[in-house]
C-alpha cells in the first residue's frame, strides 16, 4: 500500500460536518483563530496551513477521528501545547490538526505507588502543582512548563532540566493509552513498576511525535518532593573548567546532584538584554554554571555544598561562587536560566539545533561552527546574516543547545550550513536530536546519527502501524 503523503485527501467541508456532527469541538479557518494560535510555531519559524482543528474530549472521540480519517486517507497532525522546537505540531500539508487540549483530566494519583495517571492534555505545570499536595513531583521539569503537556512530553521523550536526577520519559513513564491509526485503542495503562511480559510496546510511543498514533493517556512514575533543596552559580575560565567542575559534583554530591546547567557569556548577555533579569553572577564570566542538590536534610546537604564549592575555589576552578538559599534569589537564577531560549528568540531569527555529543566533542562544537560559517562569509562582520553562535546546555546528560541567531530564517542557513553542521555532530558520535525530536525538520539529517539498518527498522515499524501514512505525513521518520 502507497503511505506516500503524496496520496493523502484534503480535508473537505463534509470532513468538518462530521466531526461536529459526532460532538466534537471543531474550529475552521474561519473562526479566525487557527492561524493565530495553532499554526504558528512557538519561535515563529514554522508556518502551517490547518483549515480544520478538531478537539477531541475523549479516548473514544480521537478513535472517531482517526478511524474516519485512516479510511478517507486524510492527514493528521497532533498538537499539544504547541511548544515544540522543530515544526512537529504544525500542519504543512493541509492536515486535520487534533489538539489534545480538552483531555486535561487527571485519571488517579496512587500515593503509595507513588504513580500518577493522567490525560495527555493535562499542562505539565498543572500535573506537578496537582501531585505535590500528595508528597510528590512529576519527575520533569522544562522551560516550557506553563504551557507543554504531558502527552507531548512523552511523544518526544523530553528531558529537560533534571535529567542528570530523574531521566527521560523512557525511565519514567510506566504505562500509556494510545489510539492507533486506523482507530483502535492500545491500552497498555498498566501501573506496576515491573513487567517482564513480552515486549514493551509502550515505549514505541515514546518519542514517536505522533508518528505511530496518538497518546491519550500515561502512567508515571513521581518523585518524592524534596525536603531541601540547594542552589549555587558558579563563574568559571573556560569549557574545560566546567567540565572538571562537574566531574567534582558528581563525586562530592553524590545522589543528591539534580541539575547542571552552564551557558557561556554571550548567553548571559542576551537574557540581561532581552528579558530584563539581572545576572546571578556578580561579575561577567566566559561560563556560567548553575548546580542544584535536592535531599531530605537541609544541614547535611548544606554542608555538601559547601565542601564541595571549597574544593573547586582551592582546585582555582572557580572565579566566582554564588550560594543562593533565599526562595527569591532561587527562583529568579532559574528564571534567568529558563528564558535563555526566549532572549535568543528575541534578539533575532534563532536556528535552535539540540545536540548530544560525547564530553570530548562538546568543547569543538561551537568553535567549529562558527569557523565554518565565518569560512562561508556568513559570520564574523557587522552585516553578516549571522549574528550570533551561542551554547548552553544541560552538563552530564551530554545535551548542548547550540543557537545560531540569523537576520532570517532559512536560506543559507538551511540549505548550506545544515547539512554540514548535522553531518559534524553524526561523524563526533552525536545525535541530532537530544531531547527535542525530529520533528519535520531533522528527518532527512537522520543518517548521520542512525545506521540505515536502525532506519529501515523505524520505518518497517512505521509502515506496520500506519500503512496509509495518515500520522504527520513528511515527518519524523517517514522522510528519513
Amino acid at each position: 500500500m502507497d503511505s506516500s503523503p503524496s496520496k493523502l485527501n484534503a480535508v473537505a467541508a463534509a470532513d468538518v460536518a462530521h466531526f461536529a456532527g459526532l460532538g466534537i469541538e471543531v474550529e475552521d479557518a474561519g473562526s479566525g483563530q487557527l492561524g493565530a494560535r495553532y499554526n504558528v510555531d512557538m519561535l515563529g519559524r514554522y508556518a502551517g496551513d490547518a483549515s480544520v482543528a478538531v478537539f477531541p474530549a475523549s479516548t473514544a472521540q480521537v478513535s472517531q477521528v482517526l478511524a474516519y480519517c485512516n479510511e478517507r486517507r486524510i492527514g493528521v497532525v497532533v498538537q499539544g501545547g504547541n511548544t515544540g522546537v522543530p515544526g512537529g505540531a504544525v500542519a504543512r500539508r493541509g492536515e486535520v490538526l487534533l489538539s489534545l487540549r480538552a483531555m486535561s483530566s487527571v485519571r488517579e494519583v496512587d500515593p503509595v505507588a507513588g504513580v500518577l495517571v493522567a490525560d495527555a492534555g493535562c499542562v505539565l505545570a498543572d500535573l506537578d502543582a496537582h501531585v505535590q499536595q500528595f508528597g510528590f513531583i512529576v519527575p520533569l521539569d522544562l522551560a516550557s512548563r506553563a504551557r507543554c503537556m504531558i502527552g507531548g512530553n512523552v511523544s518526544t521523550n523530553a528531558g529537560g532540566l533534571r535529567y542528570l536526577r530523574y531521566g527521560s520519559m523512557h525511565g519514567n513513564v510506566l504505562g500509556l493509552e494510545a489510539v492507533l491509526p486506523d482507530g483502535r485503542i492500545l491500552d497498555a495503562l498498566s501501573t506496576p513498576k515491573k513487567d517482564a511480559a513480552g515486549y514493551d510496546v509502550k515505549q514505541l510511543f515514546i518519542g514517536a511525535e505522533g508518528s505511530l498514533g496518538v497518546v491519550t493517556a500515561v502512567a508515571i512514575a513521581l518523585a518524592p518532593r524534596p525536603r531541601a533543596t540547594q542552589l549555587a552559580v558558579l563563574g568559571l575560565r573556560d569549557f574545560a573548567s566546567v567540565q572538571r567542575a562537574f566531574v567534582q559534583a558528581r563525586h562530592a554530591l553524590g545522589e543528591t546532584l539534580s541539575a547542571f546547567e552552564f551557558w557561556e557569556r554571550r548567553c548571559g548577555e542576551l537574557v540581561v538584554e532581552h528579558m530584563g533579569h539581572p545576572s546571578p553572577l556578580a561579575a561577567a564570566h566566559e561560563y556560567a554554571v548553575l548546580v542544584e542538590t535536592r535531599g531530605a536534610v537541609e544541614r547535611h546537604d548544606a554542608e555538601k555544598m559547601d565542601a564541595f564549592l571549597a574544593a573547586l575555589r582551592a582546585d582555582g576552578l572557580v572565579a566566582e561562587a554564588q550560594v543562593l538559599r533565599a526562595p527569591d534569589a532561587v527562583a529568579a537564577a532559574w528564571r534567568f536560566r529558563s528564558d535563555m531560549a526566549a532572549a535568543h528568540a528575541r534578539s533575532g531569527c534563532m536556528h535552535v539545533y539540540d545536540f548530544s555529543l560525547p564530553p570530548r566533542h562538546q568543547a569543538a562544537l561551537r568553535d567549529a561552527t562558527r569557523r565554518h560559517l565565518a569560512a562561508l562569509g556568513l559570520y564574523g562582520a557587522a552585516d553578516s546574516l549571522v549574528t550570533d553562535v551561542t551554547v548552553f546546555g544541560h552538563i552530564g546528560d551530554d545535551n548542548i543547545h547550540l543557537q545560531i541567531v540569523a537576520r532570517e530564517f532559512g536560506g543559507a542557513i538551511e540549505d548550506v550550513v545544515e547539512p554540514w553542521l548535522y553531518e559534524w555532530v553524526g561523524g563526533h558520535g552525536g545525535s541530532v536530536a537530544a531531547e527535542h525530536g525530529l520533528g519535520a525538520h531533522k528527518a532527512p539529517f537522520l543518517r548521520y546519527a542512525k545506521s540505515p539498518v536502525v532506519i529501515d527498522t523505524m520505518k518497517a515499524l512505521k509502515r506496520l502501524l500506519d500503512p496509509r501514512g495518515i500520522m504527520g505525513p513528511a515527518r519524523h521518520i517517514c522522510q528519513a
